[in-house]
């Protein structure tokens, strides 16, 4: 009776296809209300085996998606072997892959698919529990993608992402992890490079220089924050502690003032450790403030020159 039925109900599904099959990230795994994949998951089991339209690659992706709604990834794999290739095909193979834990290959194929926002989610369920975890997918989604066309801007902000998660490692090993604090360093300025419009990049770059010893490069890095954002009160604070390590008191004093001037502005409160930076930072302008300078307590991330 279902093979039957489905023999009756192939040529309409098949004219629906041809209209829904261009446009699957409408609804994708949210599964709008009059998707193909919604119909097919709400009588399921739909079983197509031997008909003509089971043999077309694209309406074999749609069954795929179908039974993803139901949680069937057996059935789902089945279909996508023979549902050909592409960023549809291979977008699919990552949620069967993510939804069976295997998350190295679902990584790969949302590389291969392109698809940014279902590896950022893959890669930030997995940093709340195993940074350098993360780190690695992060890694392996981003050599997959690179062989794609991806606009500079996206490669920018996952080169970020990959600099904050090298620097949640670095934080949580013992030591400080040194080569971890070198790669978010690398990865922070990869990012300024590519983007420079976004000053969340040379903000990273420039703490994380502190943090590895490289005083020059925070300071070069903070200048072209406040160049680009005048008023950003942390690219002036960050800036006064670099001008602070380099030995540029003037600067460091006078820059620290202007920022307290627009904090105030703001009704913000800011300072040089409640801005994260270590002993080392705070010493040193405590030194350029001079002897009415307060005193800090918090601990220092270690430092590396």
């Amino acid at each position: 009776m279902v093979r039957a039925t489905a023999w009756g109900v192939a040529p309409i599904l098949a004219i629906a296809l041809i209209v829904q099959v261009t446009s699957y990230a409408l609804f994708g795994g949210t599964a709008a209300r009059q998707s193909i994949p919604a119909h097919l998951s709400a009588a399921w089991p739909f079983d197509l085996t031997g008909t003509a339209v089971a043999r077309i690659p694209a309406f074999r992706r749609e069954l795929a998606a179908a039974a993803l709604l139901r949680d069937d990834t057996a059935r789902a794999a089945t279909l996508l072997a023979g549902a050909g290739s592409g960023d549809d095909a291979d977008d699919l193979r990552g949620r069967v892959a993510d939804a069976r834990g295997n998350l190295a290959a679902a990584a790969q194929a949302y590389g291969r698919a392109g698809d940014i926002v279902r590896a950022r989610t893959l890669i930030d369920g997995v940093a709340a529990r195993d940074p350098l975890a993360a780190l690695h997918l992060a890694e392996t989604f981003d050599r997959v993608a690179a062989a794609r066309d991806v606009p500079a801007a996206v490669i920018a902000q996952s080169d970020w992402r990959e600099g904050e998660l090298a620097a949640q490692v670095a934080d949580a090993a013992p030591g400080g992890a040194p080569a971890y604090v070198r790669e978010a360093l690398a990865r922070y300025e990869a990012a300024a490079r590519l983007d420079p419009t976004q000053d969340a990049y040379g903000l990273s770059t420039g703490f994380e220089a502190i943090v590895a010893g490289d005083d020059r490069l925070a300071r070069d890095a903070y200048a072209r924050v406040v160049a680009h954002t005048a008023q950003s009160i942390d690219g002036l604070v960050g800036l006064a502690v670099a001008s602070a390590l380099t030995g540029d008191c003037p600067n460091a004093v006078n820059t620290y003032a202007h920022a307290r001037s627009l904090a105030a502005l703001q009704h913000v409160s800011i300072g040089i450790e409640r801005a994260g930076y270590g002993l080392r930072a705070q010493r040193a302008f405590a030194r350029c403030a001079g002897s009415g300078a307060p005193t800090f307590g918090l601990p220092e991330r270690a430092t590396f020159r």
